[in-house]
């Protein structure tokens, strides 16, 4: 039995050296050879020489069996469904890497804000604007920036002043009395 496989095995090495192919090329390999051959040969037949056209039928006929004995092997058939699992896998992986791409290149359209100051396009994680040095305030910045600006800071003291000196006059009335 392992002396049937051996033969076979060589015959099938040698099916593959006879077509020019070694004998881990995959499927595609084996059949874009076969198909360039055939096309040779093909063309060879239609010559005015009738010398090469029985060489190029021979040749043809040769090849035929040698791509059936390559093709009808065991060996051959677990190489090409290995394959097709393999470039399954790589099609998933090329997919998801593409996939990514554009993850990345929607996140990068969507980090891109306009300035508030020169409405020019920059990038939404910068503080400070690289074309008039405006800064760029978060919403919870904005907010605070408008709560506590100058103007309503002052407004603050001259209430919390107002208000000290009412809740002074009403427990010591008498302080402010002439």
């Amino acid at each position: 039995m392992s002396d049937l496989t051996e033969k076979e095995l060589s015959d099938i090495e040698l099916c593959y050296k006879a077509m020019g192919l070694s004998f881990s090329d995959n499927p595609e390999q084996v059949q874009q050879t076969y198909k360039k051959l055939k096309d040779e040969y093909t063309r060879a037949i239609r010559s005015p020489d009738p010398a090469e056209r029985s060489n190029a039928s021979e040749n043809l006929k040769q090849l035929e069996e040698l791509f059936e004995t390559i093709t009808g092997s065991l060996i051959y058939k677990d190489y090409a469904r290995e394959y097709e699992k393999y470039k399954a896998i790589k099609a998933e992986q090329l997919s998801e890497r593409k996939q990514k791409q554009q993850q990345k290149q929607a996140e990068d359209k969507e980090a891109v804000i306009n300035c508030p100051y020169c409405h020019k396009p920059i990038a939404a994680k910068l503080k400070m604007c690289i074309y008039c040095h405006g800064k760029i305030l978060t919403p919870m910045e904005q907010l605070m920036a408008k709560l506590f600006n100058t103007r309503n800071m002052i407004v603050l003291a001259v209430v919390l002043v107002v208000v000290a000196v009412v809740v002074v006059l009403q427990r010591y009335p008498k302080l402010f009395q002439f």
